[in-house]
């Protein structure tokens, strides 16, 4: 089990959060004026292409930001803490059945 404190737990579910919420208003072209989308890899530089183009729809930077978010979700949950008292929250008794 991963052990995480509250607030960076909360950093993950808010950053995967804000991860989805680009990738669907960047390929709805909305960050580009409707026409463009915005490709990370070639506004740092690493691309050949321009950080603009009209190529708005589903593309691999899109893929890879679903599985960053993905991962970032499940190791969110993944550290969560297991130390739940089932019993109490549930009501369950066992010597309540015995009578």
């Amino acid at each position: 089990m991963v052990e995480l404190n509250d607030t960076q737990r909360m950093g993950l579910l808010i950053g995967a959060a804000a991860i989805v919420i680009f990738i669907f208003v960047n390929m709805a072209g909305l960050l580009g004026g409707g026409e463009e989308k915005l490709f990370i890899i070639d506004l740092l530089g690493l691309g050949s292409n321009d950080a603009m183009r009209a190529d708005t729809g589903f593309s691999t930077q899109d893929i890879v930001g679903f599985v960053v978010a993905a991962a970032m979700g499940a190791l969110y949950f993944i550290s969560a803490e297991d130390d739940l008292d089932w019993e109490a929250l549930l009501g369950e008794d066992d010597d309540d059945e015995e009578e």
